[in-house]
């Protein structure tokens, strides 16, 4: 099936894009910022000739401050980049890898996660009361490599980490009276949440399953084996790459290969049987974990890091190329 291209536009690489729910895309290096609307129009650009190397950004909801992480500090800044406030946040980070993240929320709340040898860390600092330091927990992960995934009104925070190609840790935390008051270890790898919070993808990273989850109680709706996809799973090069989206509440996109190349092909699978319902037609080759999420509602990203090219894609009626019936078949 080809799919509608919405909107696109190059960010000079390299730069690392993610979108933000509520808001629209974020684009960075380690020396500009970019906050780009819904359709990929400009809100928001900003080249600092006054700070070091940019290791991490958070955005506002609301467009009207933002956070960057260093080497050493955090700071926060308003939309015409004016410093409210910088503080220490613990850690010596260098531009490679690991990164570090971070996540400004809507209560007043920065998250960070600081990759470390020790142990890594979630550090929760108070935006509103100068950078306070309201809580910090040391993770289960070392060195691990982090993505914040949020439902749609933010009132809870998810937490990927990825430890090399075998390991998988992803957490869920609420806060309380400024506090973290629970975080829970979740059973899947979370990938990306559905709009309205009441499911998760879990993608195979270390167990080889992929999987829709509850996001109430981490039971499984449905799950199988990442190499049990029919026409796909049976070559000898078969591969599933890590970046996937839910695309709505019917449908994710998971990114496979069969062959030796560098290209991948994006598979729109249902979320009540994750099996195969068409093969997405670009016209033009995709590269390997290319998929971002880009909030649902039958949206999706692809990035080619390499190139720079980030590209929003809607999907069309009807989303399958099956026959009434035929998925009985499979």
């Amino acid at each position: 099936m080809r799919p509608l291209l919405i909107a696109e536009t190059v960010m000079t690489p390299p730069t690392f894009v993610e979108w933000l729910t509520g808001t629209g895309l974020l684009a960075w290096s380690h020396r500009s910022l970019r906050v780009l609307h819904s359709d990929l129009t400009l809100a928001l650009a900003w080249e600092p000739a006054d700070t070091d190397p940019i290791l991490a950004v958070g955005v506002a909801p609301d467009g009207s401050c933002f956070a960057l992480v260093g080497p050493r500090q955090v700071q926060v800044r308003s939309a015409d980049g004016r410093v409210r406030w910088a503080v220490e946040h613990g850690r010596v980070l260098s531009t490679g890898w690991p990164r570090p993240r971070c996540h400004l929320a809507g209560d007043g709340l920065l998250w960070l996660f600081l990759p470390d040898g020790a142990g890594d860390q979630l550090v929760v600092l108070d935006t509103s009361g100068g950078g306070d330091e309201v809580d910090r927990r040391r993770l289960q992960t070392v060195e691990g490599s982090a993505t914040f995934i949020l439902d749609v009104n933010r009132q809870h925070v998810g937490l990927h980490i990825a430890v090399g190609p075998e390991t998988c840790l992803s957490h869920r935390w609420t806060t309380g009276d400024r506090r973290l008051v629970a975080g829970r270890t979740m059973n899947g790898c979370l990938a990306d949440i559905n709009a309205s919070g009441s499911f998760y993808l879990s993608m195979p990273h270390g167990s080889g399953r992929i999987a829709i989850r509850d996001v109430a109680d981490d039971s499984a709706r449905v799950e199988r084996r990442y190499d049990d996809m029919p026409e796909f799973g049976d070559s000898d090069d078969y591969r599933m790459y890590e970046a996937a989206a839910v695309v709505s509440d019917d449908w994710v996109m998971v990114g496979v290969a069969t062959d030796q190349g560098d290209a991948e092909q994006h598979l729109l699978l249902s979320t009540r049987t994750l099996r195969p319902q068409t093969v997405m037609d670009y016209g033009i080759d995709m590269p390997q974990n290319s998929i971002c999420s880009a909030g649902g509602h039958g949206r999706w990203m692809t990035h080619d890091a390499r190139l720079g090219v980030v590209r929003l894609w809607q999907l069309r009626e009807p989303h399958t190329d099956e026959v009434e019936g035929q998925l009985g078949l499979w």
